[in-house]
């Protein structure tokens, strides 16, 4: 996936120096192997909204992830996992996260451990009734942000074998291949390498050299993310290549509230700041590497130092507002604590600095509390902020972008005051509007413009919403339309998409419940055993399991049920499916079956806390 990669370990011969002090840095520790010598035990944790017991124990050199789950009107505790952790992501700066295997599939477990708390809780998206346990499965979109370098078993994004676990010198100087090969072609020719001009064509990235634009695209790769990332054509996170633009290939916006009225800051929002402050927007220098040393990990004792020296670079101790003695009483003379405050993130427990760089007053004003928002649902779309997008304003591409990253925002279901007739009703429209727009305007390949592929499937998948929602006032014929429409949209993308990609995927699970919603058993049947090849899902087992019993497979039934269930023992609906299958057959089986579906149904719905506060 890594153009030429050859590993970080083979920089070490010619630069041992820069290749020491870097993997000492966060980023060579942003994914490693498990040593349960180090990763703290936790004997006793529980998470009340889902009833749930876990457990890290050690055994041996191995460290095991364990849950169970309490259930309402029973003294009976289901055994629900017991997994030993292969890989650590991330440095632990901020966090934690374990990750095990799942035959090819790696998952995420639902703990992890928060370094400023100093303790395990449950991992960011998790603290709710009905969580995804160990079913998340973790692609490379995943792991693009903490892996080297990996590649994909038969273009699946949702395996991967992973050639170099942490970020590496690579991400930053490209591909090292022809430059090692270079470098090996001149030592056995006896060249004395350090004669060569610094102009010699070492076949590397130079991240000096760079304009601005690219030389933040080395860091936006992974620290900018908005609230909807898109992609040209044919390209995904893997596609970057250091050394060019990411606005090429990658398309970043944010959608909805504002960071003040969703009361909190972006864990990966640091561009969004940095490109808003009034010291980014009054230098044509300042980027990322201005004040972080990538290949340099900054010492604690030497923190406030380092920091208040990259501000004295650009600024003079007598511009501060303050006089010494309060600046030296307050924080010690820090000009990042009073300019540069922590923030709260949507991250639990993760507090990160504020890269808007705010004078103290501007600081509180940005930061004084909005009215609290009602529930009432909101009628009207969404506003849409580009963070990465250089396609012209008023441009069919900029309108197709636009539309498309509030429809992929409105689909993710990211706030439910939008999740309304009237608002989905607009965005398709919108979404509709500019692919029709785009369809018949000339192309233009130096500006980047979001795949058709995806704005369609996200307008196929709008559709399929919309005919969700009750409405009283839709015809059958306008049902009828809108169902014919999404089908004629995702039979496209299948038809384009020639690799397991997201978009075909979404495609084959809408057909395949078209399908099945209009007893199309049979080609259900078919399109569901495709999708199962490609994710680790138990609704797509789980409805494998609903077609194979409407053509009477009932053994593959029971196994498709069975294999839903163990993805995720917590999921109530095949366990009614089994209980059905087996009313005839074994009937206390099936009772048994039912009454754990009765009782994870009220377990996640929040309706009885089976908590020991009940016990």
């Amino acid at each position: 996936m890594l153009h030429n990669a050859v590993g970080s370990q083979a920089c070490v011969a010619c630069h041992p120096h820069r290749a020491e002090s870097f993997f000492e840095t966060t980023h060579a520790e942003s994914l490693r192997l498990v040593d349960a010598k180090v990763e703290p035990e936790l004997q006793s944790f529980f998470h009340e909204p889902s009833s749930q017991q876990m457990k890290v124990v050690r055994d041996g050199e191995r460290i095991r992830h364990q849950s169970w789950q309490e259930l309402p009107q029973t003294d009976y505790v289901m055994p629900l996992s017991d997994h030993p952790v292969e890989l650590v992501m991330g440095s632990g700066t901020f966090a934690k996260s374990y990750l095990i295997r799942d035959g090819d599939a790696l998952l995420q477990a639902p703990l992890s451990h928060y370094t400023e708390q100093g303790e395990y809780d449950m991992s960011p998206g998790y603290d709710s009734p009905s969580h995804l346990g160990f079913s998340r499965q973790v692609t490379d979109d995943c792991l693009f942000c903490h892996a080297g370098s990996l590649s994909r078993v038969d273009g699946n994004r949702s395996v991967s074998v992973l050639h170099e676990l942490a970020i590496g010198c690579e991400r930053c100087h490209g591909g090292g291949q022809q430059h090692v090969d270079l470098a090996n072609q001149l030592s056995a020719n006896s060249t004395d390498l350090t004669d060569l001009d610094a102009a010699h064509d070492w076949a590397i990235v130079h991240p000096h050299e760079l304009g601005r634009d690219s030389l933040e695209s080395l860091c936006a790769q992974c620290h900018l993310q908005g609230d909807v990332q898109m992609f040209v054509r044919g390209a995904d996170s893997w596609s970057f290549h250091p050394g060019e633009d990411l606005a090429a290939t990658r398309l970043v916006y944010k959608v909805g509230p504002t960071e003040k009225e969703s009361a909190s800051t972006s864990f990966v929002g640091h561009f969004g700041q940095m490109h808003a402050s009034e010291c980014y927007l009054g230098s044509e220098s300042l980027t990322c590497v201005t004040c972080h040393d990538p290949h340099q990990r900054v010492d604690d004792a030497n923190r406030e130092s380092i920091h208040r020296d990259h501000c004295l670079s650009c600024h003079d101790n007598l511009d501060c507002g303050e006089k010494l003695n309060i600046r030296m009483t307050t924080n010690e003379n820090s000009c990042h604590q009073c300019h540069m405050p922590r923030s709260e993130t949507e991250v639990p427990h993760v507090s990160i600095t504020d890269h808007r760089i705010a004078v103290p007053s501007e600081q509180a004003d940005n930061d004084a509390p909005a009215e609290m928002a009602t529930e009432t649902p909101v009628t009207e779309l969404p506003d849409v902020v580009a963070l990465l997008d250089r396609s012209p304003d008023g441009s069919w591409q900029r309108e197709l972008n636009e539309a498309t990253a509030i429809g992929q925002w409105l689909w993710m279901g990211s706030n439910p005051r939008y999740d309304n007739t009237t608002v989905f009703d607009l965005a398709t429209q919108r979404l509709r509007s500019a692919i029709q727009t785009a369809e018949t305007s000339k192309s233009d390949s130096s500006v980047a413009h979001v795949s058709l592929v995806e704005a369609k499937t996200r307008l196929a998948s709008l559709l399929d919403r919309v005919l969700l929602f009750p409405d009283k006032d839709r015809s059958e014929a306008d049902e009828k339309r809108l169902r014919k429409e999404s089908q004629t949209l995702m039979q496209w993308v299948l038809s384009e998409e020639k690799q397991p990609t997201p978009e075909l995927q979404v495609a084959l699970e809408s057909l395949a419940n078209a399908a099945a919603a209009e007893e199309q058993h049979l080609k259900a049947y078919h399109l569901y055993q495709r999708l199962i090849k490609l994710r680790r899902h138990p609704a797509d087992h789980y409805n494998l399991g609903l077609a194979c019993g409407k053509l009477r497979r009932f053994g593959e039934a029971e196994q498709a049920f069975m294999e839903s269930i163990r993805i995720q023992p917590t999921y109530p609906l095949p366990y009614a499916s089994l209980a059905r299958l087996y009313q005839t057959i074994d009937p206390r089986a099936a009772s048994n079956y039912m009454q754990l579906s009765q009782r994870l149904r009220v377990v996640q719905q929040g309706d009885v806390n089976v908590g020991r506060a009940s016990q």
